[in-house]
C-alpha cells in the first residue's frame, strides 16, 4: 500500500503534443498500418490525452499485425530523447494483444532497434530487447526504454498473442515522451485536498440545501482508471478530484532551468523541470502522469492523471540554488 506518500516524485510529460503545438510534427506524421480504425473512430484521437475516449481497431477474429509508427522530426540522437510510452485506457488483455517497441532512423525501419522494456505498470514483467510485452489486465500500461541513437521513427508492433484477436482493440491515449526524476523529496507542507467542483449547492428561502452534480468522480479508462479493482461487476473508484500543493527546496539551478534557454537542442534534450515540466505541458495546457514516488508502482495509489493547477514560480534562495512550488490538479 501506498497510502499517497510522496517520496521522490516521477513526471511523465508528453512529447506528441508538445511538438505538434510547436510545429515540429504534423499529423501526418503518426500513421496505422495492417489493422484499421473502425468507422466512426479516428487514430489521431489516441493522440488527444483524453484517456476515456476510447478509439476501436478492427481486430476481433482476424491475425493480421498492427503497426502504429510515429515521425518525431527529430533528426539528431541529443534531440530525440524520449524514454516512455503509456497506453492509457485499453482492453489489451481482453483482446488477446501482446505489442513490442522499435526505433529506426530510416522509415523503412531497415535497421531497426529493439529496446528492452522496464515495467512500471501492466505490460506482463520486464520485456528483454526484441521480446513482447503481454499486459495481464484491461486498464492502462506505462513502460520506460533507453534508446540514445537511430531513434528518429518510433513504432509500436501490436500482435494477437496466440492465433487471432480475441476482440476489437480499444485505446484511449497514447503518451511518447520522458519522465524526469524530481531531485528529492518536497518539504514537509504538502497540501492535499479531494475538491468536488462538480458540485453545486443553493440554499433555498427556506434554508433548505439543494445540489446538483455535474461530475462526481474520473470516468473510467476501460475497467478503472487505476487497475481495475471490482467488486462483482462494479468497478469501485474514488470519488472528487486531488488538488495538491507541494514546496521543493534548494533545488539546484541545473535541476530547474535548461543550460540555454532559448536554444533548441537544450529545451528538447533537457532534464530540468522548466523543460521537461513547464514548456512540455505549457503552463498547464497538456496532462500528464505523475507519479508519488519514482520507486513505488502501486497502480491504485501511487500515480495522478493531472495538470499543473498554475505556473510553478522559481524563488533563488543561494547562489545557484532555487525554490519553486509545484501545484497539481487530478484531470477528470
Amino acid at each position: 500500500m501506498a497510502y499517497q506518500r510522496i517520496l521522490t516524485p516521477r513526471i511523465y510529460t508528453d512529447n506528441i503534443n508538445w511538438m505538434l503545438s510547436l510545429g515540429q510534427m504534423v499529423t501526418g506524421d503518426i500513421t496505422l498500418s495492417g489493422l484499421s480504425i473502425a468507422s466512426g473512430y479516428s487514430l489521431l484521437s489516441m493522440f488527444d490525452m483524453k484517456p476515456a475516449n476510447l478509439q476501436t481497431i478492427t481486430a476481433n477474429g482476424i491475425s493480421t499485425q498492427g503497426i502504429i509508427k510515429i515521425d518525431t522530426g527529430l533528426t539528431t540522437d541529443i534531440t530525440q530523447d524520449a524514454n516512455f510510452i503509456a497506453i492509457l485506457g485499453h482492453n489489451l488483455k481482453s483482446a488477446d494483444v501482446k505489442f513490442k517497441l522499435q526505433t529506426d532512423d530510416d522509415t523503412d525501419f531497415g535497421t531497426a532497434q529493439s529496446p528492452a522494456l522496464t515495467e512500471v505498470v501492466n505490460i506482463g514483467g520486464d520485456v528483454s530487447s526484441g521480446d513482447y510485452a503481454t499486459p495481464a489486465y484491461n486498464g492502462w500500461s506505462l513502460f520506460t526504454f533507453t534508446q540514445a541513437s537511430d531513434n528518429a521513427f518510433i513504432r509500436l508492433i501490436i500482435d494477437a498473442e496466440t492465433s487471432n484477436y480475441d476482440a476489437d482493440i480499444k485505446i484511449g491515449a497514447l503518451l511518447l515522451g520522458e519522465y524526469i526524476d524530481l531531485p528529492h523529496s518536497p518539504d514537509l507542507s504538502i497540501k492535499k485536498q479531494i475538491i468536488y467542483d462538480g458540485v453545486k449547492k443553493q440554499n433555498s428561502t427556506g434554508g433548505q440545501t439543494y445540489s446538483n452534480a455535474t461530475w462526481l468522480k474520473s470516468p473510467d479508462w476501460v475497467t478503472h482508471a487505476y487497475g481495475g479493482i471490482q467488486i462483482g461487476a462494479n468497478p469501485l473508484t474514488k470519488s472528487g478530484r486531488t488538488h495538491l500543493d507541494m514546496n521543493f527546496s534548494y533545488l539546484a539551478d541545473t535541476d530547474v532551468f535548461p543550460a540555454i534557454m532559448y536554444n533548441y537542442n537544450y529545451l528538447t534534450a533537457g532534464n530540468d523541470i522548466v523543460s521537461n515540466l513547464v514548456f512540455r505541458t505549457h503552463g498547464g495546457h497538456f496532462p500528464f502522469l505523475f507519479q508519488f514516488d519514482k520507486d513505488t508502482t502501486t497502480v491504485e495509489d501511487a500515480f495522478m492523471y493531472c495538470r499543473l493547477a498554475k505556473e510553478p514560480t522559481f524563488t533563488q534562495v543561494a547562489n545557484q540554488t532555487w525554490n519553486s512550488d509545484i501545484s497539481l490538479i487530478e484531470e477528470i
